[in-house]
């Protein structure tokens, strides 16, 4: 950036913001590389509130462990996209919400199961899940539960298909994605009976940096909600 001379003063040049953010690499369709460009759903809509208050987001796409553990220790200004817990709203601010997920089960098409209704009808099956996703918390803490973990739901999916779990669980949306992008919406059936519905955030550290980031965005994701921004950018990844 060039420097300007003001009454004969040369002033240094103004710094662009920049906050580093933290996400789930492959995250389809909602944080993910297009042609080597990272993107999908969440990123636009930060992108586009950080822009319009004066801010560069520097996106670190890891692996969600990896994320969570860099966002801890302080190597990251923000991560998303968050699933509501008492825990981080007590320990971070939590700036959204982004948008609603419903988590639904996913089995094979020709599987027994209907359907999930309470936890006690997962007994006896191996459920895939995604390592360090919190689900729902009567599911997360249900202890007769069998996991398969898996590093992502493409994974979780490709397992599913090779009979190492009995269903998966999931957003909705990020399974419809993954599921066509493997060619197998044909062999699978999206049970009818959602575990839950949560909304999605981005979470900032408890600290006069963090309390000043998370405000500033949370009134801008909200100006943006009131114009139904949004909305247009689901509707450019789901009406293709």
């Amino acid at each position: 950036m060039t420097a300007i001379c003001l009454l004969g003063i040369m002033m240094r040049p103004v710094q662009a913001e920049t906050w580093v953010v933290g996400s789930m690499e492959g995250f389809a369709p909602f944080n993910y590389s297009i042609d080597g460009e990272y993107s999908g759903i969440d990123v636009q809509i930060l992108n586009e509130a950080a822009e319009r208050i004066g801010v560069t987001l520097d996106h670190r796409p890891l692996p969600w462990k990896r994320a969570l553990l860099d966002f801890e220790t302080g190597q990251l200004d923000a991560v998303f996209q968050l699933a509501p817990t008492p825990e981080r709203f007590q320990k971070w601010n939590m700036v959204g919400p982004l948008r609603r997920t419903r988590t639904v089960f996913v089995t094979l098409k020709d599987s027994p199961i209907q359907d999930v209704h309470t936890l006690s009808d997962l007994d006896g099956l191996v459920v895939g899940v995604v390592s360090g996703f919190t689900y729902e918390a009567r599911f997360d803490h249900y202890q007769p539960l069998q996991r398969e973990a898996s590093l992502d739901d493409f994974t979780n999916l490709r397992k599913l298909l090779l009979g190492r779990s009995d269903l998966i669980v999931g957003g909705y949306e990020t399974l419809h994605y993954v599921a066509s992008e493997l060619n197998a919406l044909d062999k699978l059936k999206f049970l009818p009976t959602p575990l839950a519905e949560h909304a999605r955030y981005i979470g900032f550290h408890r600290s006069p940096k963090g309390d000043d980031m998370a405000r500033r965005l949370q009134a801008e994701l909200q100006r943006m909600q009131a114009n139904r921004i949004p909305p247009e950018y689901l509707h450019h990844y789901f009406s293709r």
